[in-house]
Parts: structure tokens; C-alpha cells; sequence
């Protein structure tokens, strides 16, 4: 038997720790395929999420039955043979590795704010899709607390970093220095919000979006206070830009190299074009043109640094932080994994009261109906009085747990 009630957690999956870009992006899910998947998961009466962000795409799951066949043909399916790529956890690992990438451990910049909302968005949309379950539910809940506490009680707090603002800073210290340079953004969904914030708090020159929906850049810019344009002005922008985000979402290259080498044709200085997507907008060759400099996330991770203060300190502290939620999850489940049990010893108790008294009242013939019934009663309560102590304590450790690591969607 297991000894612990997290034996039932499952994760397989990669990320920027275990495969380059151009492998993460082969396994990338469209909303609509990700919705698809988790319908086919609850109906087959499956409990699973995915999570998938620009830097890991992992499939969780509780239960007995095994997801990772699935993946494996998945992966090949696209051309990725699994190897070291792929990494399976189960258990405690698995748990503790969720905690670890809600709390910024596991991300490319050490804290990042960004991954706890997106846990938080992958389990609303297996919530939506019915997939979720009890323990699922459980699983995140207690990450995302840890991942709270982590931020508001160690000093991975105190200097909040996400992707967006390190991309800005590596990209600006990538591109031709300049007295008011011109950024282009290309996208306006969340990503292109977190890079438009950090170029406004760096008080960038001329910045402007441009976005395939025109509506959603100009929502975007008037936020920002930033201009923006329909995507067909993109090859007239990019002659004068000096620095390029690419935040798109598309399955495929979007920016093409040879329109890059036609805007850069007559440029005296280097275009830097750092490609945010996954999997990326930018087509590959165009890193080989001269006066382009095109970054990936790949690149991103290598130029990165962690977060400022004391890193091995907060992070020390910031594991202390998840054993405690890993025992305060394994509490809740076995508290209720206990409840079924608790309650049919409630019910053999009185049974056994019942047999009890009633042997007993065979040997008092002299007995009134009265007496008779405060026998029974007596041998009632004395169950009672035992089973009752028991019973709270586990009753007020699964409130407990329940109350300290609540889903708030």
C-alpha cells in the first residue's frame, strides 16, 4: 500500500530545464486543441490539466490509469524523439515540482511573477472543461498558496521580475544604442502587455504596436499611451525600428526572413529582434542575415540572471516554504481519504453498543422499560465518548487544511 496520499499525482512534460525552443514548440496546444483534449479527458472520466507557457508545456494528471503512452506518441507524432526531453514525476515529485514552478524556482527568471497566474488560468480551464477533480483541485490550490507565501515572506518577493521586463532589459542592451529608439511590438495579447509596461517604465522612445486585430492594438496602446498600427504597415515600420518584439501566438512564422532582409536592405545599423513566442513567430533563418539580431527564449535563458538580493538564501527559504504546503496537502488527503472510514467506524460502534446491551439486559429479567432503555443508552454514549475525540481531530485538521489552502479562482 502507499504511504502517503499523494501517490496518485502524475506530471509528464518539457520545459526550458530539459529541451531547446524548437522542441517546445512542436508540442504546443491551441486553446481549442487544449480545450478538445480536456473534454475527451472528462468524459472518459479522466482528471487532468495542461500547463503550457512559453517556457514547459506538462500534462497533470491523478489517478491510476497512464497518460505518458499518450505523450510519447504525441511527441513523435511531431518529430520529437522523447529522450531526455521528456521528463515524468510521480507522487511527492510531482507535487513538489508544481509547487517549485508556481512559486518562480523553476523559471527562466528566478521569482517570476508571471507563472502563478498561469497555473491559476490552467486549472480554471480544466475547472471549465469538468476534468479537474477533488485532488487536482487540492494539488493547485496548496501551489498557489505556496507560491503566495513564498513571494510575500522570502526576498523573491522584494524584487518582483517577470519574462516580459527581463526580455526588455536583454533586448535593449542587444540593440544599436540610441537616443530615442523606436520599438515595435507585434501582438496585444498578455505578453505584449508586460513588455509594452517595462518599455514605458524605461521610458523607451517611440514605441508602437501592431496587431493582426487592429481593435485590440489600439485598446492596448491608448492603455499605454503609445501609438498603433494595422499589421499591413509592418514592412514601412520596420526600416525606421530599431528594436522588435515578436508576442504573437501563431503556429507558424509570421515574420518571414526574407521580408526582414528587404526592411534591413539599407540600414546602417543592426535591426534586434527578439522573437517571444512559442513556437516562434520569427522564421529560424533569419538569424543568419546580416544586420538582424535575433534573440529566442533560448537565448533569453542564457543572458538572464537571477533575481537581485540573496538568491540562495530566499531560495532556501522558499523550500522550506513548499515542504510545509506539501504537508499541510498530504493532511487535507489523508483526513479525507479518513472520512469514509471514520464514518463506518461511527456505524459498527453502535452496532456493537446494540449487541452489547442487549447481552447484557439478558441476564436483568427485574428490569423496567426505563431501565432497560438507560442500559442502551449507557452503552451508546460510552461509543460515543470514544469515537468522538477521534472524529474532531480529523474533522478540524481537514477544516483546517481546507481553510488555509482555499481556491480562489
Amino acid at each position: 500500500m502507499p504511504s502517503s496520499p499523494l501517490h496518485a499525482f502524475h506530471l509528464i512534460g518539457a520545459s526550458h530545464r530539459t529541451a531547446p525552443v524548437r522542441v517546445r514548440e512542436q508540442l504546443v496546444f491551441t486553446p481549442a486543441e487544449a480545450g478538445t483534449w480536456l473534454d475527451q479527458q472528462r468524459a472518459g472520466g479522466r482528471c487532468a490539466a495542461i500547463l503550457s507557457t512559453c517556457n514547459r508545456f506538462e500534462v497533470y494528471w491523478t489517478g491510476s490509469y497512464d497518460i505518458e503512452p499518450w505523450f510519447l506518441e504525441l511527441a513523435r507524432a511531431r518529430g520529437i524523439e522523447p529522450g531526455t526531453a521528456v521528463v515524468r514525476r510521480d507522487g511527492v515529485a510531482c507535487v513538489r515540482h508544481l509547487y517549485q514552478v508556481a512559486a518562480g524556482l523553476d523559471s527562466q527568471i528566478l521569482g517570476e511573477t508571471e507563472i502563478l497566474g498561469q497555473v491559476r488560468q490552467a486549472h480554471q480551464a480544466a475547472v471549465e472543461a469538468g476534468s479537474n477533480g477533488r485532488e487536482l483541485d487540492a494539488m493547485v490550490s496548496g501551489a498557489i498558496a505556496a507560491g503566495r507565501r513564498i513571494r510575500r515572506d522570502t526576498r523573491l518577493g522584494k524584487h518582483p521580475a517577470s519574462v516580459s521586463s527581463a526580455a526588455v532589459d536583454v533586448a535593449l542592451a542587444a540593440m544599436p544604442q540610441r537616443e530615442s529608439p523606436t520599438v515595435v511590438i507585434l501582438g496585444a495579447g498578455e505578453v505584449a502587455a508586460g513588455v509594452l509596461g517595462a518599455l514605458v517604465d524605461r521610458r523607451v522612445g517611440r514605441v508602437v504596436l501592431v496587431n493582426r486585430r487592429p481593435e485590440r492594438a489600439a485598446a492596448l496602446a491608448k492603455k499605454w499611451a503609445v501609438e498603433s498600427r494595422p499589421w499591413t504597415e509592418l514592412s514601412s515600420l520596420l526600416p525606421g525600428a530599431d528594436l522588435m518584439f515578436v508576442t504573437t501566438g501563431a503556429k507558424h512564422a509570421l515574420v518571414r526572413a526574407q521580408e526582414l532582409a528587404a526592411a534591413t536592405d539599407r540600414r546602417e545599423s543592426d535591426l534586434a529582434v527578439l522573437d517571444l513566442a512559442v513556437p516562434r513567430n520569427v522564421e529560424p533563418a533569419a538569424r543568419g542575415l546580416p544586420k538582424i539580431s535575433l534573440l529566442d527564449l533560448d537565448d533569453l535563458q542564457e543572458r538572464c540572471c537571477p533575481a537581485a538580493g540573496h538568491p540562495s538564501i530566499a531560495i532556501a527559504q522558499a523550500q522550506q516554504i513548499i515542504e510545509d504546503e506539501l504537508e499541510r496537502l498530504e493532511a487535507r488527503l489523508g483526513a479525507r481519504a479518513a472520512a469514509p472510514g471514520l464514518a463506518q467506524l461511527h456505524q459498527l460502534g453502535q452496532q456493537l453498543a446494540r449487541e452489547e446491551a442487549a447481552r447484557a439486559l439478558a441476564g436483568l429479567d427485574r428490569l423496567s422499560d426505563r431501565e432497560r432503555q438507560v442500559v442502551r443508552d449507557l452503552a451508546a454514549r460510552l461509543v460515543r465518548r470514544v469515537l468522538y475525540p477521534v472524529s474532531r481531530t480529523l474533522r478540524e485538521a481537514l477544516s483546517a487544511q481546507t481553510e488555509g489552502a482555499r481556491w480562489t479562482a
